[in-house]
């Protein structure tokens, strides 16, 4: 058996970046500042991923400096360079996301737009399948 879930909370360290894959499928991507714990002096720069629905409400609705709570799943990407040197980067797939700061802006999310929309669902994710990549 096997578990892969990490629950952060961190500010985003820049406006969340957005792009399309060539089936019109939406990802999202930001990077999280999350404090070492018994050090608030550091801190860790996570890079977070979101697809589909999910990335389309990160879009639409976080910002620098926005604090958020982030549940997911942990990937770590493998490659090698052009001349054949090893690389990897670690990031978070995320299934859901919670404000956790009281900041009000015009951005915020309308009284009218479902939990479910906003802070994602336990059925569809939106990731894609381990057949289907996602880009």
């Amino acid at each position: 058996m096997s578990y892969n879930k990490v629950v952060l909370v961190g500010r985003l360290t820049q406006d969340p970046e957005t792009r399309q894959t060539i089936d019109g499928n939406l990802i999202t991507t930001f990077t999280l500042a999350v404090n070492r714990a018994g050090n608030g002096n550091e801190a860790d720069f996570i890079r977070i991923v979101t697809f589909r629905k999910l990335a389309e409400l990160a879009h639409n609705y976080l910002q620098k400096g926005r604090m958020v709570l982030v549940d997911g799943k942990l990937r770590i990407n493998k490659w090698k360079t052009n001349d054949g040197q090893p690389r990897s980067t670690v990031e978070i797939w995320a299934d859901n996301i919670v404000f956790v700061d009281s900041k009000r802006s015009d951005r915020d999310i309308p009284e009218d737009v479902p939990y479910e929309e906003v802070f994602g669902t336990n059925g569809d994710d939106g990731l894609p399948s381990d057949d289907e990549p996602p880009f």
